[in-house]
């Protein structure tokens, strides 16, 4: 009886499992690739769903560098070492956000505030910590009246989103859409989950630098569908900021004065 040479019917399952991991590597690059308005409309009805108007986040701020470094000088001390303290971030629809950190006195509690692109506050230098407030107010509090792509559309070409191009990609262990050009481009992109059209990760340049928003945890227990787990601020591939959910309140009564 003749045997089966080798790489024949025996070796095909291996070259089966070889053929089949690769294909599921290619599988971004393959898939439909739904326009970037669509995906931005999509992600406008999965917010307008949510019926917010405001959103109030309470939670941990951890950090290193200027920010640290901002807080520590709020508080009467030296610069130097890493933060954890508490925190909240504020939403008001459309496009006004405030990051706290809310110390024992006001004169401890520095704040970043961006009104419809604009920044102030004492935070206000700092790379990281603008770049988390402007992706929250670029991604979570844009107005999904009407056609939420327009809206979406003008709140990422301030972020330096080229919208006209558009790729498919993983992140955080999901397909995702990424708007403005391919992974690991070094260029301003958004990531928005194929599946279930959550903003995952935004890149933008902000004090002459990259600066990697992350929102991490979508559906937790502490944020639902309203606020991610934590948002992460990475720059250079080094962790700059870390804002941890505790509780979001949903339409909650903010002070004018704040926002």
């Amino acid at each position: 009886m003749r045997r089966p040479r080798h790489g024949g019917a025996l070796g095909s399952p291996l070259r089966m499992l070889a053929a089949a991991a690769l294909a599921a590597a290619a599988l971004p690059s393959l898939a439909y690739l739904l326009p970037s308005a669509a995906v931005l409309r999509h992600l406008g009805q999965r917010r307008d769903l949510l019926q917010l108007g405001s959103l109030e986040v309470t939670g941990t701020l951890q950090a290193e560098g200027p920010t640290a470094d901002r807080i520590h000088a709020a508080a009467g001390q030296p610069a130097g070492g890493a933060v954890n303290v508490p925190a909240r971030i504020l939403i008001k629809i459309p496009g006004r956000c405030r990051l706290d950190v809310t110390g024992a006195t006001p004169a401890e509690s520095p704040a970043l505030v961006v009104r419809d692109a604009r920044t102030e506050g004492a935070l206000e230098p700092d790379p990281a910590a603008a770049a988390l407030v402007r992706a929250v107010c670029a991604l979570l509090a844009t107005s999904t009246a009407g056609d939420a792509s327009v809206a979406y559309s003008a709140a990422l070409a301030r972020r330096g989103i080229a919208l006209g191009d558009e790729s498919l990609g993983r992140f955080d262990g999901r397909i995702a859409y990424v708007i403005g050009g391919r992974t690991r481009e070094p260029k301003p992109l958004l990531y928005v989950d194929k599946d279930t059209f959550q903003p995952l990760r935004l890149m933008a340049p902000e004090g002459g630098a990259m600066q990697d928003v992350r929102l991490l945890g979508w559906g937790s227990p502490t944020g639902g569908d309203w606020f991610p787990r934590a948002v992460e601020v990475y720059q250079d591939d080094t962790l700059r900021l870390r804002f941890t959910t505790e509780k979001a309140t949903a339409n909650a009564k903010l002070p004018e004065g704040l926002l």
